[in-house]
């Protein structure tokens, strides 16, 4: 077969095709592995193609601290101090003292165990063992974003809090304050922008410096068509330069996934300052133990991390209620 192969191969590239039998063009046929199909090997040196997968960088924006034991804790400074009128010999009657409270934030376990045959790590032209790591490592960084934002049983996200309705004059601390949109699952059918401002005009003074927008990329979608009534120009100002970030009525926007969708009396708009508001932290970084022994022939990759999450300042962000 391969004489025959060879000997078709050499008339085909001296007169073209115009002169071989059917017997010898079957020969050179490259769709049939006998046939000549096994001279022909693919080029396996294309790029790997991923598939993308959308999450919250809420590390970018809130505190994030690495500690050594278990938990953090931090104190919680919400009173004040008295004051009133005096006299040049009389003294004032406010005795007021401040007290203060504690925060706690616990690190919870994070792991993960994928496996593969000790021959596959030996023979494959890719690096399994990086590929590995580098997908559990994709995987641990989304599945705490989604935590993050909406973590209620361990990690706290900041989209489980209880919320109430904020004039501007804030609310009971452990609670985030909100405003109505103006309808259910969606803005207001007329000027749904001024909610955009009732919103921004709930966050303290102190807070404005570093405050940000964070909603998902539907919720972009909407308020990127909202227009000034005066000029009819879109209130969206996106971002021009390199490592400038697109900003709306002047803040920066954070592209969050994870929060919710929109959805009748869903939390779909965040603002504020996540700096000050939400605490992420860490244990230690992804860990992995590389387990030859008690699966052979597999060997296994035993992945942990410990982090943890929660808000620490209720006042320094809100939320928009997608309700009339």
């Amino acid at each position: 077969g391969y004489d025959e192969y060879k000997a078709a191969h050499s008339r085909y590239l001296r007169k073209g095709d115009r002169l071989l039998s059917p017997e010898e063009m079957k020969t050179l046929s490259v769709g049939s592995d006998p046939d000549g199909g096994y001279f022909v090997t693919p080029d396996t040196g294309g790029r790997i193609v991923k598939k993308v997968y959308e999450t919250s960088p809420i590390r970018q924006i809130a505190s994030v601290q690495t500690i050594s034991t278990d938990a953090l804790e931090g104190i919680e400074d919400l009173g004040e101090a008295g004051a009133g009128y005096a006299g040049e010999q009389a003294q004032g009657s406010d005795t007021t003292t401040p007290q203060v409270g504690k925060w706690r934030i616990p690190v919870y376990w994070i792991d993960t165990e994928p496996k593969t045959t000790q021959q596959l790590l030996d023979d494959s032209v890719v690096d399994i063992e990086a590929w590995l790591a580098d997908k559990v490592g994709n995987k641990f960084g989304r599945f705490e974003n989604n935590e993050f934002v909406n973590g209620a049983a361990k990690i706290r996200g900041f989209a489980s809090y209880p919320t109430a309705a904020d004039s501007g004059s804030g609310v009971t601390w452990g609670s985030i304050g909100y405003v109505k949109s103006g309808a259910s699952a969606d803005f207001a059918a007329s000027t749904p922008a001024d909610k955009l401002f009732d919103l921004i005009g709930l966050v303290k003074q102190e807070y404005l410096a570093n405050s940000r927008w964070v909603t998902r990329r539907s919720v972009i979608t909407k308020v990127r068509k909202f227009k000034e009534s005066t000029t009819n120009g879109y209130i969206w100002q996106p971002g021009l330069q390199a490592g400038v970030p697109e900003q709306l009525l002047g803040y920066p926007i954070t592209r969050a996934e994870d929060t919710p969708a929109l959805a009748a009396d869903s939390l779909s708009l965040w603002f504020g300052d996540f700096a000050a508001a939400y605490q992420i932290v860490d244990r230690q970084g992804m860990r992995t133990l590389r387990d030859n022994l008690t699966s052979k022939p597999y060997v296994k990759f035993y992945t942990t991390k410990r982090t943890g999450g929660g808000v620490v300042n209720f006042e320094a962000i809100k939320t928009m209620l997608f309700n009339s």
